[in-house]
Order: C-alpha cells, then sequence, then structure tokens
C-alpha cells in the first residue's frame, strides 16, 4: 500500500510533537511522591500519553514507571519498546538543549535522536495505518519507559509489578538502522577510594557518556609546570588553565559520546589524568593520578585490567564516564560493554584483581545481559525488508552493537533504528538534532515496519 500522502501530511505534526516533548527536561530527578522519578520523566510520560490519546489510542499509565500507547484488534500483539528519559545535556551547546527549537531544516534538543523523536515517530506512524484504514491482525503496544538511561527501575516494576501481556515479536526504535541483532552484554561499577586530603576534580556526568569537559584545581604555584606540560603535550588544544588567587583551574576539553561508541569520542577525563601525570604531583593526589594511568589511561578497550577481546559482536569496551569527590570519597563510574564471548563474572573477577590492594573498593551498579536474535530469524528478516524496501540499501547487514536498549527486557524483541547510516551520530553529544529530511526517512521505515510486522 502506498502512504506517501498520509506521511506527507504527518510530517509537521510529528516535527511539532517532537519539539513540544523535548522541551521536557526528562533528566533523572529526586523521587517525589507518585513520581519515582522525578518530575521530568514523569512530564515526559504525560505528554506522550497525552498525545497518543488524542489520536484516539488507548493509554495506560503505570504509576509513572511506564506508559502503554494501544491500538488495533488480534489475539497476538506487536511491541515497540522505548523510553521518554534523556541523559543530562552536558556542556558545549550552541542551541538550547530544552529549547525544541526547528530551525535550519532541524530539530535540536536533548531526546531528537535518544529517543523522543524514534517513540513519536513510531506514535505517528501508528496514526498514519490508522487513518489509512488498513487491517492489521495483531495489536500493537507502544511500551514506554522513562528510566533507562540510568538502572531500568522503570522496566523492572513493569515487569515484576504490572506482569503485563508480553509481545510476541517487538523492537525497540533505540539505535541506529537496519537492525541490531546483537547487543553486547553491560557491567556498569563505582571504583571508590577514601581521601584524608582535599581533591576537588570533576568530570562526565553518566556511566554511559564519554566525559567532553574534566577539570581540577590546583595551588597556582604549579601554573609554570602547568603551561610546561601543555606546551609537550601532543593534545595541547584540549587543555585550558585559569587562575584565580592563589589556585588554578585546569580544564580538559574532550568529545563526548555514547558508551556504546567510544572510538566516537575522547574522555576528558582521561587526558585530563594524562597530563597530571607530567606534574610533580604529591599525596593522594598523585595516588590518583598514578591509579588511574594504571589501570585506565587513555584506552577504550580494557587493556589495562587485561581485559581485551573481542568476536563477531566487537571488542570489548570500558568507559570511565564520571569522576568526582562527595563526603570525602572519590568516586570513579565505570561503563563496560562486552562481546557475547565473555560472561559478565570473568570481567569482575580481572577488575576486582587490577584494583586489589589499590585502597578502592568495587561496587555494581547494573549488569545486563546480552541480546542474540539470529540474523534469519522472521522478525529480523521482516525488519531488514522495511528498511531495504524505503531506503533502496541491500548492502549493509544487521549488526551488532555496544548499546544497550530495552530490547533484552522482552523476548523475541531487537533494536530497529532510527539513526540512518548518513546520520551523525550525537546520542549523548553537545548539539543533538535530527534533520526533517531524515525524519521522513524514519517515519517511511516506521510505517513499512509496523505494517509487516501487524498485517
Amino acid at each position: 500500500m502506498d502512504f506517501t500522502a498520509y506521511i506527507d501530511r504527518a510530517m509537521e505534526p510529528l516535527a511539532a510533537d517532537i519539539a513540544a516533548l523535548c522541551r521536557i527536561n526528562s533528566v533523572m530527578g529526586e523521587a517525589k511522591p507518585g513520581m519515582p522519578f522525578g518530575e521530568g520523566p514523569a512530564a515526559a510520560l504525560k505528554a506522550a500519553l497525552d498525545m497518543g490519546e488524542a489520536m484516539g489510542f488507548q493509554t495506560e499509565n503505570f504509576d509513572n514507571y511506564v506508559g502503554h500507547i494501544e491500538t488495533g484488534e488480534g489475539e497476538e500483539l506487536l511491541g515497540i519498546v522505548g523510553h521518554l528519559d534523556v541523559v543530562p545535556a552536558g556542556d558545549g551547546w550552541s542551541h538550547d538543549p530544552w529549547g525544541g527549537e526547528i530551525a535550519g531544516g532541524r530539530i535540536w534538543g536533548r531526546g531528537t535522536l535518544d529517543d523522543k523523536g524514534p517513540v513519536l515517530t513510531c506514535l505517528h506512524a501508528l496514526k498514519i495505518l490508522k487513518d489509512s484504514g488498513v487491517k492489521l491482525s495483531r495489536r500493537v503496544r507502544m511500551i514506554l519507559g522513562t528510566n533507562e538511561e540510568t538502572n531500568w527501575d522503570c522496566m523492572a516494576y513493569y515487569l515484576k509489578e504490572v506482569k503485563p501481556e508480553l509481545p510476541t515479536v517487538a523492537f525497540s526504535p533505540d539505535s541506529r538502522f537496519p537492525v541490531i541483532y546483537a547487543e553486547k552484554a553491560m557491567l556498569q561499577f563505582i571504583l571508590t577510594r577514601e581521601l584524608t586530603e582535599a581533591i576537588d576534580i570533576e568530570g562526565g556526568n553518566a556511566f554511559n557518556s564519554v566525559p567532553s569537559s574534566a577539570r581540577i584545581t590546583l595551588p597556582a604555584a604549579m601554573e609554570e609546570a602547568l603551561r610546561a606540560a601543555i606546551a609537550a603535550s601532543d593534545e595541547a588544544e584540549l587543555y585550558d588553565c585559569r587562575i584565580s588567587g592563589d589556585r588554578l583551574t585546569l580544564t580538559a576539553k574532550g568529545v563526548g559520546a555514547h558508551a556504546a561508541r567510544l572510538y566516537d569520542g575522547k574522555n576528558a577525563v582521561s587526558y585530563l589524568m594524562k597530563l597530571l601525570s607530567r606534574l610533580p604531583l604529591e599525596g593522594e593526589l598523585k595516588e590518583v593520578v598514578d591509579f588511574y594511568n594504571a589501570r585506565f589511561g587513555t584506552c577504550i578497550y580494557g587493556e589495562l585490567m587485561d581485559l581485551k577481546v573481542s568476536d563477531e559482536t566487537g571488542p570489548l569496551t570500558l568507559n570511565v564516564g564520571r569522576i568526582f569527590v562527595k563526603d570525602g570519597k572519590l568516586h570513579l563510574y565505570c561503563d563496560c560493554r562486552m562481546p557475547i564471548c565473555k560472561e559478565i563474572p570473568e570481567v569482575e573477577e580481572k577488575v576486582k584483581a587490577a584494583i586489589a590492594g589499590s585502597g578502592y573498593t568495587y561496587a555494581v551498579q547494573s549488569t545486563e545481559g546480552s541480546l542474540y536474535v539470529p540474523k534469519d530469524s522472521p522478525l529480523v528478516t521482516t525488519l531488514m525488508g522495511a528498511y531495504q524496501k524505503v531506503t533502496g540499501d541491500t548492502q549493509r547487514q544487521p549488526i551488532a552493537s555496544g548499546g544497550a536498549t530495552y530490547s533484552r527486557t522482552i523476548p523475541n524483541c531487537v533494536s530497529f533504528g532510527c539513526l540512518l547510516p548518513e546520520q551523525e551520530d550525537l546520542m549523548h553529544k553537545a548539539d543533538e538534532y535530527v534533520e526533517l529530511r531524515h525524519l521522513r526517512i524514519w517515519l517511511e521505515v516506521m510505517v513499512e515496519a509496523i505494517y509487516r510486522l501487524a498485517k
């Protein structure tokens, strides 16, 4: 069936809805009564459900953990699993991250790519199918979480407390095209050590983001040594030194990226530590710098902890997403993505062995097992067919990813879109945006994919 006319009419309201939803700062906040993840995620869920209800779909809110938007008839269920929370904006934006600005053929804002834009694209695809009058044999249910970027408590609540009917088949529009048939296992952990000396250092904002900025305060007497170290560095352009009274602030600028794709980023914390290793440090700061450079350095594949390994799903990666001091303790937030050949307990043992005797303690923040759906499965081949029909791209094949999506929480589920191969990946980065010309392709693909899976 030709949905072109419906897609033409849907573009303006789709863009407006994405802009409106991206104006809601849905970073996880302080829990409040009836708002387990704070006001922002609850507001984003209400807004999305209101949009679905206005389109004539059935909606349900499960205590502001998860929401449903559902349509159609039939015994079997097609699930579309996405999330409405976002990572913090971070630094380096030239547009308001919460502005939802539509300008220059783009929609700007945190969440346009991850995952508000893709979620609403699927919602408008459902409306197109409804308005076109096509008969679907499966019900379609959008499952919208609000805690994906932190610890997935929303889906834990949904599966354990709500105990919903599980979809027969499902996909999550929270990655890239064409189809993600495998996702690496994920281990997020915290390394902590006690401090007796005052150390003022911070960088990054989340486990699953490559820090774009990091800074430390040092005595002004170190200025000469510091400027000499910067001048001798191969990455002098990354550093900035400012004096204020008897203190100086050293800042390292990196390149933000999603922890699933460390190779797209440049970890500001790691480069800050690299420069600090060239200074005449003493005491606990020297210990902190020496430890970091001995166990992490500027490597991204865990080489310094004897973790390097790879298979068809790619290499193991290790990211320090945040460093800070609080209540006399130094904290390192670490994110490890491992190929399907590696088990989480094996990695944990190596990390523990690497920090033994260092004064650091190890604590697990979260773990997620790997996902694997055969490339020749009906789900993968159907989604590939929809992508190929719309884009004409028959060369690319299903891919493996280091990303962790809700696909792991639902049986027979994979990630499908929405980032196109030609799109710049700005997930978790500054100036996140989606071009309207790409948004149209997203919408065409999602209409075709949902139609094929639910017809």
